[in-house]
């Protein structure tokens, strides 16, 4: 009998040891490990927010919790004020970005310079009613979405005889492909006189390849003549990478 009250009283503490929760400055842990760093939480029932904003706690899980008592990550900091994370391994400095490398190491670099492309100029070529390459093309080395920006002024014959002009990226001179726009090209409104212009901004996505501008206008125009200019500012677009 004694050896029997011996082996569940070894039972009952080693399940006591087992189902137990570390608690520093409170009486009531909220999980494996809690630290209430104020001594400010309730001694029964869950901490408000605010309560736990001085509170680190470790879950059965791993999870470290800074400033809450119910990590939902490896490490949960909820802070109500900036400046949260802190990490001066010296590489830091103002304006850098925390980068990580293969094996998930991270360390402070600078951020990388802006990522612009200015296409070559395009010459004085006559624009018809299906699209043309009028000169002007880039290499996109980094794929991504990237702002589009053409800078296109053509001049017509006669007065007011012209369309809609519109153009579109193609990686081929010649025919549409990879189109920047695949559904429909860019297209803008004529104007009255002697010239259409285009100076816009669109969003396409661009892979890695040469990309030539393509220009049109409408078909059923009356224009006897229709040119494209042949200045950088007249005639050749910018490609600038979103990050």
């Amino acid at each position: 009998m004694k050896k029997i009250t011996t082996t569940l009283l070894f039972l009952t503490i080693g399940n006591a040891v087992y189902l137990a929760q570390v608690g520093i400055n409170t009486d009531n842990p909220q999980t494996t490990f809690h630290i209430d760093g104020a001594k400010d939480n309730p001694s029964t029932g869950a901490p408000i927010a605010a309560q736990q904003a001085n509170d680190i706690a470790i879950t059965s899980a791993g999870n470290v919790g800074i400033g809450t008592t119910v990590p939902s990550t490896k490490l949960d900091i909820v802070s109500s004020t900036a400046g949260a994370l802190k990490i001066a391994d010296g590489t830091q400095g103002d304006g850098k970005i925390l980068v990580s490398d293969a094996n998930g190491v991270a360390t402070w670099q600078n951020s990388s310079p802006a990522v612009i492309i200015n296409s070559s100029t395009g010459g004085a070529i006559s624009i018809a009613g299906t699209l043309t390459y009028l000169g002007a093309a880039a290499t996109v080395t980094i794929p991504g979405y990237y702002l589009i920006s053409p800078k296109l002024i053509t001049d017509y014959a006669p007065a007011n005889c012209s369309a809609f002009i519109a153009y579109n990226l193609s990686t081929n001179s010649t025919t549409l492909q990879n189109a920047a726009f695949p559904l429909q090209e860019a297209h803008f409104a004529s104007t009255l006189g002697t010239n259409n212009f285009i100076y816009s901004t669109n969003v396409a996505y661009l892979t890695a390849a040469t990309y030539y501008m393509l220009v049109r206008y409408g078909a059923s125009s009356p224009c006897t003549s229709h040119i494209s200019r042949n200045t950088a500012s007249q005639n050749s677009f910018t490609l600038t990478l979103l990050k």
